[in-house]
């Protein structure tokens, strides 16, 4: 019985919709424009006019915009591929609006119904057939729909400009802000829970010691949530994301404009652009990322001249060799024995005690440094020249995409057409790019000068604390362990009895060893 039943009701595709625009209209608004409010109201309608529901095909876009719902496009192309005459009739939805807030969609729609492909459009409270008295209704309704939306969009767009003149980002989340104050006056605040997370995040990667996965690592354990879905972020894109956002300086964009920002900055402007440069691959941090081994890739295998790598084991430190290259490799016999990171510590401690400074020494020394250095310097003085016509190349550039913005935006928006916006969203991207260049520039000219003015004084600072860097060596970080190391020694070598290395120059002077350091295994 129920089968003969259902043989006679008219066959129908539903449709249901849910956008942004749906969330501006209050709650109660929200909640009878939610996708399962819609699908129930949809199988009333069915129920009510004797339909069958096929399928339901849904999406979470706004009608606003043409062509850009998978959904409804789907749908259509089905009918499409019926003809007239198809099994399918028409379409079910909550309100026409649903369908349809422009003449892109609207008008293939309209399209089907003339050629007979949509027989109806049924609604909550009405039934468009496709006679031409309905036709003419439903394009009249889908032309009011618009034309709501175009009113609306003006509307907020009024307000937006309004918001960006007084230097609030407008209708814009971000994660380490949130918006405090009545409706129509919110401003952006620092959120006292992400706010301090963002900005760790910020300082951590623009030191160089680690890497996305490590800060994607460290936000996630500090409990960083996004403002949108107050969810924790899923992978380390999204955090490459959030290290991209200009606006954490206290500026913003709206409408290919820059705005100074009338909120707290969360990064300056020198660790934001030190961030990008290390996200493009200009600036290379000199590890991949933080070590807490103080001598991997310094120390070499004697053997195989491969990388000793640390491990911990039973609670102490060794290094060992990671037996991929000949002999070591197929050669169990000959792979030398792990080295404790304590002996080489202690080793390097008490030769760093030993090194005795005497007045005709310290002379020699100084003299060398200096003749080493002014080649440093003169070579230094060349990386400004060259920076400064590179800054001033970079400026012109900056100034000229600047004209060309402002030539476009004084095309009336009634001739703006999808190559207007293509040209005007690449000059926006090169002319941030070029910004981006001429900070990068200046933030290097800065740092060439300074090492040319103080590399002299520096290295013969160092030297005349030689003997307080050996006395703080022990208790020094890793990585402080490693730049000291890394100063001083070359070639450091262990073979399973001997640890050995070429002292640098000039600290070669400073020993007794004819530039050769060595330490003989107990």
């Amino acid at each position: 019985m129920d089968k003969n039943k259902n043989s006679t009701k008219i066959k129908v595709f539903g449709y249901v919709r849910k956008s942004t625009e749906d969330n501006q209209e209050g709650k109660t608004r929200r909640q009878q424009n939610s996708l399962e409010y819609q699908k129930k109201t949809i199988k009333e309608i069915a129920e009510r006019n004797g339909l069958e529901i096929v399928r339901i095909f849904e999406d979470s876009k706004t009608g606003y915009k043409a062509f850009i719902r998978e959904g409804l496009e789907e749908m259509l192309e089905l009918f499409a591929s019926q003809d007239e005459g198809g099994p399918i009739k028409g379409i079910v939805c909550t309100e026409h609006s649903r369908l349809a807030r422009n003449f892109g969609d609207g008008g293939l729609i309209l399209w089907y119904v003339q050629a007979g492909i949509i027989k109806q459009v049924y609604t909550y409270d009405k039934v468009f057939t496709d006679s031409p008295s309905d036709q003419m209704m439903l394009a009249i309704s889908f032309a009011m729909d618009k034309h709501s939306s175009d009113e609306t969009r003006f509307r907020s767009r009024r307000t937006w400009e309004y918001k960006a003149s007084k230097g609030q980002p407008p209708n814009q989340h971000l994660t380490g802000y949130h918006y405090v104050g009545e409706k129509g006056k919110k401003v952006w605040e620092i959120d006292p829970k992400n706010g301090p997370i963002v900005k760790d995040m910020f300082n951590r990667f623009a030191s160089g010691e680690y890497s996305i996965s490590e800060i994607f690592d460290y936000v996630s354990s500090r409990g960083l949530t996004s403002i949108v879905t107050k969810k924790p972020y899923r992978n380390e894109r999204q955090i490459r994301a959030l290290l991209k956002k200009k606006e954490y300086t206290g500026v913003f964009m709206y409408d290919g404009d820059e705005y100074p920002g009338e909120y707290s900055p969360l990064v300056s402007s020198e660790i934001f652009y030190k961030v990008q440069e290390i996200l493009s691959g200009t600036a290379h941090p000199k590890s991949a990322g933080k070590s807490d081994y103080a001598y991997t890739v310094l120390v070499k295998c004697s053997v195989c001249g491969g990388n000793m790598s640390g491990t911990i084991r039973k609670g102490l430190t060794y290094y060992r060799c990671l037996n991929r290259a000949e002999p070591c490799k197929s050669n169990k016999a000959l792979r030398p024995s792990y080295l404790r990171e304590d002996l080489i510590d202690d080793v390097i401690m008490e030769t760093l005690r030993n090194m005795e400074i005497s007045e005709k020494a310290f002379k020699k020394i100084s003299s060398q440094v200096s003749d080493m250095f002014e080649n440093e310097r003169t070579s230094y003085r060349y990386d400004i020249v060259q920076l400064r016509g590179k800054l001033s190349t970079a400026e012109g550039e900056f100034q000229d995409y600047t004209k060309e913005i402002i030539k476009l935006k004084k095309i009336t928006k009634s001739e703006r057409d999808s190559e207007w916006e293509m040209n005007m969203k690449g000059l926006q991207q090169l002319r941030e790019d070029t910004n981006q260049a001429v900070e990068s520039y200046k933030r290097m000219i800065i740092k060439a000068e300074e090492m040319k003015d103080e590399i002299p004084s520096l290295m013969i600072n160092f030297l005349e604390n030689i003997k307080l860097v050996g006395t703080r060596f022990k208790n020094a970080s890793p990585s402080n362990k490693r730049q000291i190391v890394d100063a001083l020694c070359a070639n450091l070598k262990w073979d399973g009895q001997k640890l050995s290395w070429d002292w640098k120059k000039p600290y070669n002077i400073l020993t007794d060893s004819d530039e050769k350091g060595n330490w003989l295994r107990e």
